[in-house]
């Protein structure tokens, strides 16, 4: 087996390394592990056969074409998200696997009086700080990136089209680079050079740009909610009031018509003081005024869409939280339930919240109904449960959304 062999099975690793830790995986990573791994594997043996049968062709076809299309198959079928998102992180690879290629034939063709091993170990060392600079810089600014935006891939997907048609032209004309010592090698470095910085650059402004964005849509957001929550509480306020004083008229007229034995009367007002009070209670979910106003409210909206709400809270009334805080927290959680619980199509529509103190950290948990064959990520996130990540930061909390046999689980504990 020649150093070139193993060349291509160095290459075939960094492939694989590329594919598992670029994107957000599909599967866990032993079973991506080892698809990725019975890849390299049989593409290595037939890197083999086509050595031993000397045929340049041949091995040109597998060590290389066969190579980038099966990594492009096993790349799109082991992770999930946007699909132009994963589209323009493996054209961004690409880019940089031709750059290494380039740069594995100056190699062989400056050092060709080296031992083999030692090539292969330049070769090596040179493949994993390019792999490394894609992985640990690139791939995490872009998958940062694509938290907070949906949609502009296309034109990036464009950029790389072009960078790639300036990488292999630059490497090719006026001649082709064999070695350091071509004259055309100082603008191939330049074209590479400014490829591989231009990426930092651009996702970094993008990320700037996005996260000063969703802040404003989040504030504007918020200061809507609060005082949405304002008016409702008001209106609660004032139904309570007038429920109680409605309570007190009808035991004046219950009164009234019991010295006149009107039984009709009787059973009317006594039905209808039981009803004010059946209703006055249902309001009342823990002793904090906001977290039972914010839950008053969306369960109200949420039985309005048919939705079944079951809700334990148990909240003191003086928390060492805001108002403000306490409110973004459920108030988007309880609303992102009811937005996704209503697009289902069975019966069965259900929101379970349940928000108790505990060793010093309010802990919410909000679960829905949701699709069984729901593909969740942070790809999905929205600005309210990033408004929601915003404050369980600001409290040293912990998040957790997951979702598993067709139920949404949100779960925050914020420390007190």
């Amino acid at each position: 087996m020649t150093e070139n062999v193993f060349g291509f099975i160095i290459l075939l690793i960094a492939h694989a390394a590329a594919g598992i830790y670029s994107s957000t995986l599909k599967y866990s990573k032993k079973t991506t592990f080892t698809i990725w791994g019975a890849w390299v594997l049989i593409q290595s043996a037939l890197l083999v056969v086509a050595e031993l049968l000397t045929d340049t062709m041949l091995q040109f076809l597998i060590g290389f074409v066969l190579s980038l299309v099966g990594q492009y198959v096993i790349f799109f079928v082991t992770t999930k998200g946007r699909i132009l998102h994963r589209i323009f992180i493996i054209s961004t690879y690409s880019i940089f696997f031709c750059i290494a290629m380039t740069l594995f034939t100056m190699i062989r063709g400056t050092f060709a009086d080296l031992h083999p091993v030692i090539i292969l170990l330049i070769q090596a060392g040179m493949l994993f700080a390019i792999v490394s600079y894609f992985i640990n810089h690139i791939c995490s600014l872009c998958n940062s990136v694509a938290k907070n935006i949906t949609a502009g891939w296309t034109p990036l997907i464009l950029a790389n089209v072009v960078f790639m048609i300036m990488v292999v032209l630059s490497s090719i004309f006026p001649v082709r680079i064999t070695s350091f010592n071509d004259p055309s090698i100082v603008m191939f470095i330049f074209v590479c050079a400014s490829i591989m910085a231009v990426y930092p650059v651009v996702f970094s402004n993008i990320n700037s740009m996005s996260e000063a964005a969703i802040k404003r849509e989040v504030e504007a957001q918020n200061k809507l909610l609060l005082a949405q929550i304002d008016a409702e509480h008001a209106q609660i306020v004032a139904d309570s009031q007038a429920r109680h004083d409605r309570r007190h008229h009808n035991l004046v007229l219950l009164e009234l018509a019991n010295s006149n034995d009107m039984d009709s009367v009787k059973e009317y007002l006594s039905n209808l003081v039981k009803s004010d009070s059946e209703v006055f209670e249902k309001v009342r979910y823990c002793d904090n005024v906001t977290v039972n106003t914010v839950l008053t409210v969306y369960a109200r909206q949420a039985k309005e869409r048919g939705i079944d709400v079951k809700i334990s809270a148990n909240v003191a009334r003086d928390i060492a939280i805001p108002p403000q805080d306490l409110v973004v927290t459920i108030a988007n959680l309880f609303e992102n339930a009811i937005n996704a619980t209503q697009k289902l199509k069975e019966s069965n529509k259900s929101i379970d919240i349940s928000i108790k103190e505990n060793s010093q950290r309010l802990l919410i948990k909000v679960e829905n109904s949701c699709n069984a064959n729901m593909d969740f990520d942070e790809s999905f996130y929205g600005i309210g449960i990033h408004s929601v990540i915003s404050v369980a930061n600001k409290y040293d909390g912990m998040y957790d959304f997951t979702a598993e046999n067709a139920v949404f689980s949100a779960k925050v504990s914020l420390n007190i």
